[in-house]
């Protein structure tokens, strides 16, 4: 898998939304339900945001979404059947950033393309991280969290829903701007890896705000604090990394909706067009937002950017790096 989005994979990104054209989709589609895969297991945050949005998507289309969990190996057991699915607008997905943007750094051998055999329709939502540690973990701040790390090397543990998943990345970026090593612990869901750092069998990990919160008045948790730049409304009295001194530390889970290559450029326009109006819906919002998430919502060209960029900067921040 080349780590550069060449030209000729940008082309194939652009062809796959259906900007270049494509064969004219049947007027009464959907006609029937359509399947949105989801890579992770139930209970973590990709699966919340996608049960909301399917809902009010399935609103929008008139027809019932049915949310599939397919988890596993970071997600690419998803990715693969969204490739081997006919693009016929029933088989649909929603991807993280890290999915498509850093498994092909993480992973040695992928059996899919994500600059080339997907679809780009739609980004659905943006969730910020929270820094959590377990309530045994001798660090009551970030700052004390970094030099623990920093002194004793692997010593600590954090799990996340995969190689590659939007916890992942948030651990490497604070692993290259504070020096700071920990040791990985894939799970299937971030559900999974929150119910094994509170049971003392991980460290740490970064999570969505509502998946953490409940479990923090017993002490099995303490979140240190958001990982991004400024304070989200959901809990506005949590310091963000940028406070605290460690503004290179930022996480979120970006979410988008995709389908496989050579959806026809109809479909793609129906189900944009459906995808926004749902994410601009004033339940859909209020949704997401007691999840800790932001709506989107974008032009299958603006999608097809944001992965260009992200696929560039991780390649860069993993040049090197051993593959699994």
């Amino acid at each position: 898998m080349t780590q550069t989005l060449t030209r000729r994979a940008f082309t194939c990104l652009l062809a796959a939304t259906g900007a270049l054209g494509a064969v004219p989709a049947l007027a009464d589609y959907p006609d029937k339900p359509i399947r949105m895969l989801v890579p992770f297991g139930a209970g973590g945050i990709t699966d919340v945001v996608a049960r909301a949005f399917a809902d009010q998507l399935g609103r929008e289309l008139k027809q019932s979404v049915i949310v599939d969990n397919r988890p596993g190996a970071g997600g690419n057991i998803a990715a693969e059947q969204l490739k081997r699915s006919a693009p016929d607008g029933y088989t649909l997905m929603l991807t993280t950033m890290g999915l498509v943007a850093v498994n092909p750094h993480t992973y040695s051998s992928l059996r899919f393309d994500p600059l080339a055999d997907f679809t780009y329709i739609s980004t659905v939502a943006d969730t910020p991280h929270a820094i959590v540690v377990g309530g045994s973990v001798p660090a009551g701040s970030l700052g004390d969290l970094v030099t623990l790390a920093r002194q004793k090397p692997q010593a600590l543990s954090y799990g996340t829903a995969g190689y590659g998943s939007s916890p992942y990345q948030g651990l490497k970026l604070m692993e290259s701007s504070t020096g700071a090593s920990f040791l990985h612990v894939p799970f299937k869901s971030g559900s999974e890896s929150v119910t094994n750092i509170m049971s003392g069998q991980v460290s740490m990990t970064l999570e969505a705000l509502p998946v953490v919160l409940p479990h923090t008045a017993s002490g099995k948790l303490k979140v240190l604090a958001i990982a991004a730049p400024k304070r989200h409304a959901s809990a506005p009295d949590l310091k963000t990394t940028a406070e605290l001194g460690y503004p290179g530390i930022r996480s979120s889970s970006v979410s988008g909706l995709i389908a496989p290559a050579g959806l026809p450029a109809e479909q793609v326009a129906k189900l944009n067009a459906a995808a926004r109006k749902a994410l601009n819906s004033t339940e859909l919002k209020a949704k997401l937002f007691v999840q800790g998430s932001d709506a989107t919502g974008s032009t299958p060209e603006q999608f097809v950017k944001q992965v260009q960029a992200e696929h560039a900067k991780w390649g860069k921040l993993l040049a090197g790096s051993p593959r699994i």
